[in-house]
């Protein structure tokens, strides 16, 4: 039986915002970026998998909230899960575009106010697939847009990347039942499929 949180369209792309290169002119107009701490996120998540069993790892002690919840899908579980471990997506997208940013020395990360444009992240789509009909594995899979957006709000540069359950790179992913016993790993499994969309979408702004 597979549970699926949100529509398989948004996995071809159909809903990818339109690109936008970033021209000469404005890549020598910046020197100085501002990168938005706030990464939005969708509701619901995208999940196709065996269902199984959460219990105590989602419950905990709490047994008669596991039978107030018994109607909620893996998708809802498993976002419920990653709030019991504060493993936030936005937070761990936010943590990595930091990190990538700095470490290319392309642009020099200031405060807003001294800034010549803003680096957004937002998050379209993300959530897990048993990429093998005969493995275990959830393996993550995320969606991303990045913009740069001068202070007259004028959009100069526009992408999306898409990162895949299959993606070769994206190879930290573990089984559910390895999620719900070592919460860490699937902090782990996220940062990299984030890592990995991070990376490309930083190379096309090069």
């Amino acid at each position: 039986m597979f549970s699926v949180a949100l529509p398989m369209i948004l996995l071809v792309g159909c809903s990818t915002p339109q690109s936008v290169p970033l021209t000469v002119e404005n890549s020598s107009s910046i020197k100085n970026i501002y990168i938005e701490k706030n990464v939005p996120k969708p509701s619901a998540i995208y999940w196709r998998g065996t269902t199984q069993a959460w219990g105590g790892a989602l419950f905990g002690a709490l047994g008669a909230f596991a039978t107030a919840d018994a109607g909620m899908t893996d998708a809802e579980k498993m976002i419920k899960f990653m709030e019991k471990h504060k493993i936030d997506i936005s937070e761990i997208v936010y943590s990595e575009v930091s990190k990538q940013t700095a470490a290319l020395k392309t642009y020099q990360i200031t405060s807003v106010d001294k800034s010549d444009a803003t680096l957004t992240l937002a998050v379209d789509m993300y959530g897990f697939n048993k990429t093998h009909p005969f493995g275990t594995h959830m393996n993550p899979m995320i969606r991303m847009t990045a913009k740069l957006i001068k202070p007259n709000n004028q959009i100069i540069w526009q992408e999306s990347e898409f990162v895949s359950d299959f993606a070769s790179e994206n190879d930290q992913g573990q089984s559910l039942e390895t999620y719900q016993n070592e919460p860490a790993k699937l902090r782990t499994a996220l940062a990299k499929a984030s890592q990995v969309t991070v990376k490309r979408l930083l190379a096309k702004l090069q």
